[in-house]
């Protein structure tokens, strides 16, 4: 029995040894494990650090001067409004269309050209600083929403057959000059044409392309802007004979564009005025430099006398020109007048009707010679009377 609690006894010192020494074993393990990794750890951040000399240029580099940081704006900052309020009422106007016209309605037609100088006062609304007629031509050549057209040789009905490009168009409303290439050493290498920058002060005029007809279905003269064209000066052998278009503008497509264009003047007591407004209505001053069915020969004389290298009168080339526009302005005018006149055709007159006017007339006559014959005596009278009192006095 001793025997065998002394064997139990052992056998439970043996396994308490072992568990021990296990347990022990996996203690140091662990330790060694969590060493590691502190090791680790700490080598990868010793590693990884920058001296703090070397962080501090970093940072220095990397930087952003304060210079930039004052001039920085604020991210999705809007915009100011310039004025008590933004007004977008033209923004995205549209013009009005014209009424439908049918050609058997037209009783009366003829195309005239006009001259818009822009330099006169009563065109002043076309001569804004900074948004004048010119600028708004240009602005709407560079956005695409208006296309030039070349101008006609002839003067025919193919004004718009032609459309040009932006380059070309700009190209006929600035001047060119020849600059100079030099290479890197600063040699001549060559030398091209460069195109200087726009100035609106150059176009001082524009000419319209104007059909004028009656409409008897709506019993009224109707004037219609075909097309609108910058001018510039025209030159024959050195000698200048007058403007000739730039190019060519067709007004229906102009018409949404300066739609959008405000010419409001409180000082002139103008509201609510568009550029449109102004063409369709007529409120500029202009003058008529050729018609159709007119005799235009005295500009054609202009040409030839330059051409022929005759001197050329400035002042009779006016008066040649305001001749054939007064002429114009005179027909347009009669047939305006004449339009809405009636004449009462006076019916025959009977035998006593015609006695009653003859016996009238004649008491007329005589009533007119008895005041005459009346008149003189008593002239007379008074000139006797005059030299009466003079004898007297003497």
């Amino acid at each position: 029995m001793k025997t065998l609690t002394h064997k139990i006894f052992i056998a439970t010192f043996c396994v308490l040894g072992v568990v021990s020494v296990s347990n022990t074993a996996d203690a140091q393990k662990r330790k060694a494990k969590s060493t590691k990794a502190r090791t680790s750890v700490k080598a990868k951040t010793a590693a990884t650090r920058t001296p703090q000399s070397t962080r501090v240029n970093t940072l220095a580099q990397n930087a952003i001067p304060a210079s930039n940081t004052a001039d920085a704006l604020p991210p999705n900052q809007p915009l100011p409004t310039d004025g008590y309020e933004k007004n977008e009422m033209y923004t995205n106007a549209k013009a009005f269309n014209y009424p439908g016209i049918n050609s058997r309605d037209v009783k009366f037609y003829k195309r005239v050209w006009r001259d818009i100088d822009v330099n006169d006062p009563k065109n002043s609304l076309f001569n804004t600083p900074g948004a004048t007629l010119a600028d708004i031509v240009l602005e709407g050549l560079r956005t695409g929403k208006l296309t030039a057209y070349e101008p006609s040789a002839t003067n025919s009905d193919s004004t718009f057959a032609r459309p040009l490009t932006l380059g070309k168009a700009l190209s006929k409303l600035q001047d060119s000059v020849m600059v100079d290439q030099f290479d890197q050493n600063g040699n001549k290498i060559g030398s091209k044409m460069v195109l200087n920058d726009f100035n609106a002060a150059r176009v001082t005029k524009f000419r319209t392309k104007e059909d004028i007809y009656f409409d008897k279905k709506r019993s009224m003269i109707v004037t219609r802007i075909v097309g609108l064209a910058p001018l510039m000066s025209a030159q024959v052998a050195g000698a200048n004979v007058g403007e000739t278009p730039a190019f060519w503008l067709y007004f229906p497509q102009c018409r949404d564009f300066f739609a959008t264009k405000d010419v409001t003047d409180p000082d002139r007591n103008i509201y609510d005025t568009t550029i449109d407004d102004l063409f369709v209505q007529g409120k500029y001053a202009s003058s008529i430099v050729r018609a159709s069915g007119t005799d235009n020969r005295p500009n054609a004389q202009l040409a030839n006398n330059a051409i022929a290298g005759a001197a050329i009168d400035p002042a009779a080339a006016e008066k040649d020109k305001a001749e054939v526009s007064k002429s114009v302005e005179a027909k347009i005018d009669n047939f305006k007048a004449s339009t809405w006149e009636y004449k009462m055709k006076a019916s025959p007159k009977s035998d006593a009707d015609k006695r009653e006017a003859m016996a009238t007339e004649r008491k007329q006559k005589k009533a007119a010679a008895a005041a005459e014959k009346k008149s003189k005596k008593a002239s007379t009278d008074k000139s006797s009377k005059l030299a009466s009192n003079q004898n007297d006095t003497e």
